[in-house]
């Protein structure tokens, strides 16, 4: 009788369980689902005949390791070097006027030291009373005129009755060609200030302060500037500067004295200029944590400055890397690098490789086959192309 509620219990447990399995949903189905899986390390290998490897005069090489620097690609920016750019600015307040050299003032016009640039009329002090005072002037040397004509006229006829002297008349010649002058200058005023009554009468020749470039040009003829404006910029034409925006980490790893490749951010291939490490102005940019380095172009190089470069710079001491032909990598259409290792004769596998840079003819690699290795330098294009198909 003991062991009959014990079986029952242990059946009514096996019954729950069974219906709870029973209302138990189905599991759903994958997110995706990969066929025909190959891993990398499962890569097709080319078997070609003796025939076929000899028409395709396949080469092979050791995978060799050397010493090379570290570099590090990073952007810069060409500047004018610190005082190779002079601002010229207006003496005194005027009125711009064309030098008569048509093209001499424009952005971007070679330029050497005294050419003339342009002319700067000054602005005279302006009186209330400017117009009656140059009119006053003017009637008063009028008059001085008619008394010193007159008397001229005088001594010459005393001159000839007799009664004169050849000195007074020459007096009096002196004072009407003195009163003559006044009366001229007089009206010549009186004419100005009825015309431009704040410029002067004279102007000022402003001339190219040095050889090279006009960067910006802030006036134009006909244009009034107070004292201190700016008229135009002149930026020499000597070497410029690359300017290199480095982490603080990174500034600590870089060797100060070496040479870095300056290369301009184009699609195809720039071999780029090499420029050395000079001393500029200590900047920096604490919300971005860099410090800025600066590097010297060579005085032909054809950059301009404002332009975006890349710049290879040298971090730390040297590395041991793989070093491979240019020739032995072919790269696939997602731009991954590979190589062709002969494993045996007529047998060749695909493998992978990290290319760090080109140098010359070779490729530094910072990840491929152990050194030594038997690699296809010429007709890897060939191999890849009879491995996908297009080469049937």
């Amino acid at each position: 009788m003991s062991n009959l509620p014990r079986r029952i219990f242990f059946s009514s447990v096996f019954t729950l369980a069974l219906a709870c399995q029973a209302e138990k949903p189905p599991a759903p189905p994958p997110a995706a689902k990969v066929s025909g899986h190959v891993a990398e390390s499962s890569l097709a290998t080319v078997t070609l005949h003796p025939d076929a490897e000899k028409r395709l005069d396949l080469q092979v090489r050791p995978v060799a390791r050397r010493s090379a620097a570290r570099r590090h690609i990073l952007g810069g920016e060409v500047v004018v070097p610190s005082g190779n750019a002079l601002l010229v600015t207006a003496p005194v307040a005027g009125v711009v006027a064309a030098a008569g050299n048509e093209g001499a003032l424009r952005p971007g016009a070679a330029v050497k030291r005294g050419d003339l640039l342009l002319r700067l009329v000054p602005l005279a002090m302006v009186d209330r009373d400017l117009r009656a005072q140059a009119q006053r002037a003017v009637d008063a040397a009028r008059a001085r005129e008619v008394a010193a004509s007159a008397r001229l006229a005088r001594t010459e006829r005393l001159l000839k009755d007799g009664a004169g002297t050849e000195r007074s008349v020459e007096e009096s010649r002196a004072d009407h060609a003195v009163a003559q002058a006044e009366l001229q200058a007089a009206q010549s005023r009186l004419d100005m200030v009825g015309r431009s009554p704040l410029e002067a009468d004279v102007s000022m020749l402003v001339r190219a302060p040095r050889d090279g470039v006009l960067r910006q040009v802030a006036v134009a003829p006909g244009q009034s500037i107070a004292a201190g404006a700016p008229l135009f910029e002149v930026v020499g034409i000597s070497a410029n500067w690359v300017r290199v925006p480095l982490f603080v980490d990174e500034a600590l790893r870089l060797k100060a004295d070496a040479q870095v490749r300056v290369h301009a951010l184009l699609t195809g291939r720039d071999e780029g200029v090499d420029a050395l490490p000079v001393s500029g102005p200590p900047t920096a940019d604490p919300l971005a944590a860099t410090v800025d380095v600066f590097y010297e172009l060579p005085a032909n190089a054809r950059f301009a400055p404002g332009q975006r470069v890349g710049v290879s710079l040298t971090l730390g001491d040297p590395a041991e890397v793989l070093s491979v032909p240019a020739s032995s990598v072919v790269y696939d259409a997602l731009g991954g690098a590979w190589l062709y290792v002969r494993k045996q004769e007529h047998v060749y596998v695909r493998s992978r490789v990290d290319v760090l840079r080109q140098e010359g003819t070779e490729l530094l690699l910072a990840r491929g086959p152990a050194v030594g290795t038997q690699v296809v330098v010429a007709g890897a294009a060939e191999l890849f192309g009879t491995e996908f198909g297009a080469g049937h």
